[in-house]
């Protein structure tokens, strides 16, 4: 009850940060989230408007039970996707999704295939009657592979101009009204890296960047490594998160149907039979369910601990897929699939050297497939950043291994910087060595 009362009186605060969240976070990565909620903070405590110490908006607006079902259909189980998936579920506005890995895209189709999801583009042929359809409905729609540039005929459903006639709603489109189910829902997603959406557009949308995060990819590629070389591991992985899911699905509604017996109870509670039948069997089937989750966590934290052996293979391979998209900034055409590199790095797994011993095939899969990705990387390259990439990639591993001094790979790269030559000696060869070798000597004298 305390702690109830406690929650009371913060949720004030909490709101304010929760809203502020889902209508203007989902644009930025991770690191503007945290310092823009800093700052957010900083601001409402200085008006003394209470709000939870270390507010987390996934804490805040989910439960783990929604979090596991969506890690479990598709959602890649980074922070950032977490409160991506917040955003997207929780949202006023109709989400519009930057999603160039198409991972929001495979999330959504799991997630809201049970329910008669209509996939369109604008190339469907007659788009707008199976969205139509869909209003009427109450299907989820999904428009996918749009441009900066949407169709007009859409506007009045980013608009949600919905109105009551007669007892029934309508949604106005162009000319016409068509009867509106409350089921509907809309979701957009593009496959553009980095676009640029008009006012008119983005005020009327929530816009969400779905691009794919380095431990977010660790993880899925983490599965597949261990999919294949412990199929049984990862199939019992997979058992124990739906049991688990399953489990707290199983108490929350217990939970639910005590506060409805007990909402509803009228005069004595003690001559309510339904409701003492239901508590002592939700007492007992509680119980037991809860068992059964504390022996479900201890078996899933002992299959992660096996499961781990193969998080270098995982690791290496995330890094060298964001050392692939990181090309787009030498030239936009560099663009890399992520389907495309799965299925290499799946090659990798077959085709390298196999051995009983477990660091030994961490080392032949890793080589193996560091090779594959400069080999076939390569061969899109023009001649000119083939070395540049070949250097990129082997600072990134380097890097992750943690054998670079950053002040040595900084000054490798800008060079040496006088910012006082009144400090600096004298250049004793100045007929033979210029003054821009000198203050690289001198400045580099300076490195710890």
């Amino acid at each position: 009850v305390a702690s109830l009362d406690q929650q009371f009186d913060f949720l004030p605060g909490d709101c304010l940060l929760g809203t502020a969240y889902i209508s203007y976070m989902g644009p930025f990565v991770s690191l503007y989230r945290e310092k823009l909620l800093s700052v957010w903070s900083e601001a409402i405590k200085a008006t003394e408007v209470p709000f939870s110490p270390g507010f987390s908006v996934v804490e805040f607006l989910c439960d783990p039970t929604s979090i596991r079902e969506w890690n479990i259909q598709g959602l890649p189980t980074d922070s950032f996707s977490t409160e991506n998936g917040i955003i997207i579920t929780r949202g006023t506005r109709w989400p519009l999704i930057i999603d160039p890995q198409c991972q929001a895209w495979k999330w959504i189709r799991n997630m809201e295939g049970p329910k008669e999801l209509q996939v369109v583009d604008f190339g469907t042929q007659h788009y707008m009657k199976v969205v139509e359809l869909a209003l009427r409905a109450g299907w989820p729609v999904l428009l996918q592979n749009v441009m900066e540039v949407l169709d007009p005929s859409i506007m009045p459903i980013l608009n949600k101009s919905i109105v009551l006639q007669d007892g029934e709603w309508f949604m106005k489109l162009t000319d016409r009204f068509v009867p509106y189910n409350h089921n509907f829902r809309f979701f957009i997603t593009t496959k553009l890296n980095n676009p640029h959406y008009p006012p008119e557009i983005s005020t009327k949308t929530t816009l969400v960047n779905f691009a794919i995060k380095e431990e977010g990819l660790e993880a899925q590629l983490l599965g597949i490594v261990v999919r294949k070389e412990k199929p049984q591991l990862e199939e019992q992985k997979d058992s124990l998160v739906l049991n688990i899911a399953e489990g707290k699905r199983t108490l929350i509604t217990l939970e639910d149907e005590l506060l409805r017996l007990l909402s509803e109870s009228k005069g004595s509670l003690l001559d309510n039979i339904e409701l003492l039948t239901t508590l002592q069997t939700s007492q007992a089937t509680s119980a037991a369910i809860k068992v059964q989750l504390e022996d479900s966590v201890v078996t899933e934290v002992e299959i992660d601990t096996a499961r781990e052996g193969y998080r270098p293979c995982a690791k290496r391979a995330s890094i060298l897929f964001f050392v692939l998209t990181d090309m787009a900034m030498i030239d936009p055409m560099y663009q890399f699939s992520l389907d495309a590199y799965i299925t290499l790095f799946n090659m990798s797994i077959d085709k390298s050297k196999k051995t009983e011993v477990l660091e030994d095939r961490i080392i032949n899969l890793n080589d193996y497939h560091t090779y594959a990705v400069y080999r076939n990387t390569c061969r899109g390259l023009f001649e000119l950043h083939k070395l540049l990439f070949s250097f990129h990639m082997c600072m990134k591993i380097l890097d992750a291994e943690g054998k670079i001094n950053p002040q040595e790979y900084m000054f490798m790269l800008k060079g040496g910087v006088v910012l006082n030559r009144d400090e600096q000696a004298d250049n004793p060869c100045p007929t033979w060595l210029p003054d821009a070798a000198w203050d690289n000597i001198t400045e580099m004298d300076k490195l710890p």
